[in-house]
């Protein structure tokens, strides 16, 4: 028995989808060239062949960017970072386009300027200068201090702080010798120290009025009424170096200073202020072996090393009186003392050799340097050493301050 399909259940339908799609592409061909309607473009779809990770994409699937306008746009985009001022000046001098040109210009400037910049770095450098960031600075080399050339060359990092110099590495010998005129036992047994990197110190002992305004900011107490700083028994004004002030003040006054200005203050070690008294000289005093009161201020009722006897003040006088020594420092023989960082040690056996404070000894009492008005010529010499209560305070006590320079 065969099988047939029914022609009006299977022909017709089949006839009536054909006819109707050709009828319709017909039309949809006449309808585009009658509104001239472009062929649609086959949608094509790149895959990027494969890569490593990290891999560029192949060039070819990359977008093309439009070319350059002019060849001057092109020439100055292949030059616009070079920092060759022969290519720069040779652009300008031949770019047709001005736009180009004026940022030429401004190139070679910004180049020019670079390098000599790091020219002028490298000569500082190569002339042992050394960058202090400071806000005020007196100096023809700006923030670049030459080590030892402080007599031309300083800063200060607040306003109303210390001036400071700064002082060069080097080897001396601490203490004195046994021939020398007034030497005591507690400056010897002499020996060499290195001061291995350079340090700042202050030009001057710390003013009054440097000090008053460290006690106005913070509300420091140093003492008051008769015998104080305020009222040392003679005239001063705010030029003086403070007086009466022991210590633990100083190292109050330093620690003020480290914390406002966000660098390393402090006192000086022992060895260092030696050193820097010095400035190199081997001598009693660093201008040489006699003194008079026309350098110095002491009592000049009595006289060394071959010296006349002079004036004796019997009070300070301004911290920049006199002449400073080669590194620029004032008045490291007499006026005030300095108290230093240092525990008093009877002599110098076991002493550290690298210029860093003595931490052992007697740290009840502390090293004082460099004599006063009150005194005699023979403890105004580079090498005598006192030491006395950390708590005391008298008339002819004073400090003076170092900063400890980063590389």
């Amino acid at each position: 028995m065969g099988f047939s399909l029914p022609w009006n259940e299977f022909i017709w339908p089949v006839a009536a989808t054909v006819a109707a799609t050709v009828v319709g592409t017909l039309l949809v061909t006449v309808l585009r060239r009658v509104f001239k309607v472009p062929p649609e473009q086959p949608v094509i779809v790149v895959q990027p062949s494969p890569t490593y990770q990290g891999a560029e994409p192949r060039s070819e699937f990359l977008p093309v960017p439009p070319p350059s306008h002019t060849r001057a746009e092109r020439d100055w985009k292949q030059i616009s970072e070079t920092e060759d001022v022969e290519v720069l000046t040779a652009f300008i001098s031949q770019a047709s386009d001005p736009l180009w040109a004026v940022r030429a210009r401004q190139r070679l400037k910004v180049v020019e300027e670079f390098l000599s910049e790091r020219e002028r770095v490298a000569r500082y450098k190569a002339e042992g200068r050394i960058e202090i960031d400071a806000p005020f600075v007196t100096n023809t080399h700006g923030l670049w201090f030459l080590p030892g050339a402080g007599k031309t060359e300083w800063f200060k990092d607040i306003a109303d702080g210390p001036e400071m110099v700064v002082v060069p590495p080097g080897r001396f010998l601490l203490g004195s010798s046994k021939d020398e005129a007034g030497h005591t036992d507690d400056e010897g047994p002499q020996h060499e120290v290195t001061i291995t990197k350079p340090f700042a110190i202050a030009r001057c002992a710390v003013t009054r009025g440097q000090f008053a305004k460290f006690v106005n900011e913070t509300g420091y107490f140093a003492g008051s009424g008769s015998d104080s700083w305020l009222n040392p028994g003679f005239e001063q004004d705010d030029s003086h170096p403070v007086v009466y002030v022991n210590w633990d003040d100083a190292k109050a006054y330093a620690k003020w200073l480290s914390e406002k200005t966000g660098k390393a203050y402090r006192l000086l070690s022992e060895a260092e202020w030696e050193y820097a008294c010095r400035a190199g000289a081997t001598t009693p005093f660093w201008w040489g072996t006699s003194i008079s009161t026309g350098q110095a201020n002491y009592n000049g009722n009595y006289a060394y090393g071959g010296g006349k006897k002079g004036d004796w003040r019997q009070r300070t006088v301004p911290a920049e009186h006199f002449q400073p020594n080669p590194w620029g420092l004032y008045q490291v023989h007499g006026n005030v003392w300095d108290w230093c960082e240092d525990c008093w040690n009877a002599n110098y056996q076991n002493a550290p050799s690298d210029g860093s404070t003595w931490n052992t000894g007697d740290c009840n009492k502390r090293v004082l340097r460099g004599g006063s008005w009150y005194n005699n010529p023979r403890i105004l010499r580079a090498a005598f050493r006192s030491g006395d209560s950390s708590g005391i305070r008298f008339s002819s006590g004073g400090f003076r301050v170092a900063r400890t320079l980063n590389p």
